[in-house]
């Protein structure tokens, strides 16, 4: 898989987890749109977000609830999809919606239907840097599904943004019991372990699923290595998956942020500023 347009994520979070097909928790609660263009326009829809065309989809669904046509588990179903392709912002106030058209509280809204709530919600305030609001909504999710990892995962990066590194890597660690594939949790666990300046224990963890195809995971590795001055190892590393010119420019990004960090800035601030931006390079043909 070529490194291309990959960014360190302290988060590694799929933020549109929920926008996947089947939802178990839509068109089972809310009357369907009424009339043949919006039954027509909410095929669509589907059809679209199930093949993974999610800008296409929020476009139909968008014009669907500018006229009124989405309420309820529909409704819930567009702040899902828009969490894909929209601000943080934007992505908030459809799930804040949603909840009032469901009926408003929380503990009387379905489990299914309230994990989807204060999942996507807890998404969304992590994209805008509230995590003490996003440790509130995952906890609220986990509430109605305790062993979510992606919920566990979530509030793992939510306490870690809080400088609660311990009970973070708790939640990371519950998440790979459950599922012991989960990349996003092994990548945080292990992102957690090098902001608190243990890039042994996270090398052996990047090392576990170093084949498995995912690039953040290679890169963070790449990262680990130049953290511990092994820059050759991470070189050869990252020409695995990308040219040489590509590989020597990630190696350099690497190198100054391990610079910045030895003249004192603290490496959990390198990988949180990592973390709200794509590395600045061209993508790879």
């Amino acid at each position: 898989m070529p490194l291309s347009r990959i960014a360190l994520f302290l988060t590694a979070m799929t933020l549109a987890g929920c926008a996947s097909s089947p939802l178990p928790w839509a068109s089972t609660t809310s009357p369907a749109p009424s009339g043949k263009e919006a039954k027509e326009a909410l095929r669509l829809a589907h059809t679209l977000r199930d093949n993974q065309r999610m800008q296409a989809a929020y476009e139909v669904y968008s014009r669907m609830d500018q006229r009124q046509q989405l309420h309820g588990s529909y409704l819930l179903e567009y702040a899902s999809v828009a969490s894909t392709v929209r601000p943080g912002a934007e992505v908030l106030g459809l799930y804040e919606r949603a909840r009032k058209d469901l009926g408003g509280d929380l503990q009387r809204i379905a489990p299914a239907q309230r994990l989807a709530l204060c999942n996507g919600s807890g998404r969304a305030r992590l994209a805008l840097g509230q995590a003490s609001q996003a440790e509130r909504d995952f906890r609220c999710a986990l509430e109605a599904e305790p062993n979510a990892t992606q919920a566990l995962n979530g509030l793992g990066v939510a306490l870690d943004l809080q400088g609660k590194p311990e009970e973070a890597r708790a939640q990371f660690e519950k998440a790979m019991e459950i599922d012991p594939g989960n990349n996003a949790a092994l990548n945080n666990l292990a992102l957690a372990w090098l902001a608190s300046g243990d890039s042994g224990r996270a090398i052996g963890l990047l090392n576990q699923a170093r084949n498995n195809g995912d690039a953040s995971l290679q890169l963070n590795l790449a990262l680990a290595y130049v953290l511990q001055g092994h820059d050759d190892t991470a070189h050869n590393l990252l020409l695995e998956s990308a040219t040489p010119e590509y590989a020597d420019k990630i190696l350099a990004q690497f190198q100054s942020a391990r610079d910045r960090v030895a003249k004192g800035m603290p490496l959990s601030s390198e990988l949180l500023a990592a973390s709200l931006r794509p590395l600045a390079l061209n993508e790879q043909d």
